[in-house]
């Protein structure tokens, strides 16, 4: 079972995946895709995110959302930069009460 629905029975609510689901492929090369860059509003493996993302700075900065290899789905994980290993870990909502 994937971390993601694990979490979204645990939480009762968008849990661990968003409920849209991602494309298997990715836009440029057609092999399995790990993210979504939602400035590119496209759908990458792991080859061309690093190749598209390492382009410029610019392109260094844009927020790609890491879909789980399990469900498919998007999840709360974010990458940042032209390397994969850069993972920003997922906001918690935290209760002021």
């Amino acid at each position: 079972m994937c971390k993601c629905f694990e979490e979204q029975e645990r939480r009762r609510d968008d849990g661990g995946c968003r409920s849209i689901r991602a494309p298997v492929s990715c836009d440029l090369c057609g092999d399995n895709a790990a993210v979504y860059c939602e400035a590119d509003t496209a759908f990458l493996c792991r080859k061309c995110d690093r190749w598209v993302h390492s382009a410029n700075f610019l392109a260094r900065r844009h927020l790609r959302r890491v879909i789980c290899t399990t469900c498919r789905r998007l999840t709360h994980r974010f990458l940042v930069g032209d390397n994969f290993s850069v993972v920003l870990p997922e906001s918690k909502d935290k209760d002021t009460n």
